[in-house]
């Protein structure tokens, strides 16, 4: 009897096997870090479908989560892509994009402009354009972020409406066009389709012309531009 008393007490109460047990259990994930991952896991796949709505099944699968955790998280369609808009709006530097957009120079503020979105772009895919652009998305509910965004893009349109006397409306669809050339140069890096040094240089240059062009200047390299026409 006192044998299988000491034999039970050592079981209960040894310290090293509570120490054990403990140290094997994985650290807990706090609720920023899940949301964190998620979204990750979220961004690959609409960059990998193009857009709108996500499969929940398939976004916990790749995340090794249960559907339930992602409904915690986001309730809705919308709530997951409002959240991934504002992660992806969040990754703007605004003073460097404030800056850069009230350069005295318009060329060299065009080119500042280009690469912060190109450098965005090539770290992180074309995201925040896919986003913008789902007509999914567009139908939500909350419009909020999209006013976020823009506000964060007002300094360009009011730099453009000045710089080439045109309405805003005008500007705002001139910024649009321009900044699809650092955002294919981005894509095509983000992808592994092109080397980062070039499509950056190339990039600067295209926009650079192309901004001259709408300002009724001849670009004063034109000719060395084609090669970044065929690239981008």
């Amino acid at each position: 009897m006192n044998e299988r008393s000491s034999a039970g007490r050592g079981a209960a109460t040894g310290p090293e096997t509570g120490r054990a047990a403990t140290s094997d259990r994985q650290p807990r994930v706090n609720r920023d870090e899940r949301c964190a991952d998620l979204l990750h896991h979220a961004a690959r796949e609409v960059l990998a479908q193009g857009g709108f709505p996500v499969s929940f099944d398939r976004l916990a699968r790749a995340a090794a989560v249960s559907k339930a955790l992602i409904y915690n998280y986001f309730p809705t369609q919308y709530a997951l892509g409002n959240a991934l808009l504002g992660d992806a709006i969040g990754g703007v530097d605004r003073d460097a994009l404030r800056a850069a957009a009230a350069d005295p120079d318009l060329s060299a503020a065009a080119r500042r402009c280009a690469l912060l979105y190109f450098d965005l772009v090539s770290v992180r895919g074309p995201l925040l354009h896919v986003l913008l652009a789902d007509a999914y998305l567009a139908r939500g509910p909350d419009r909020a972020i999209f006013g976020r965004i823009a506000l964060v893009l007002l300094p360009l349109v009011r730099r453009l409406r000045a710089a080439l006397d045109i309405s805003s409306r005008e500007a705002n669809v001139v910024l649009q066009l321009l900044l699809t050339l650092p955002e294919e140069a981005g894509r095509k890096v983000f992808k592994g389709e092109a080397d980062a040094a070039l499509a950056r240089r190339l990039c600067a240059e295209t926009v650079e012309a192309s901004l001259a062009a709408l300002n009724g200047q001849a670009p004063p390299h034109l000719a060395d531009l084609s090669a970044a026409a065929d690239f981008l």
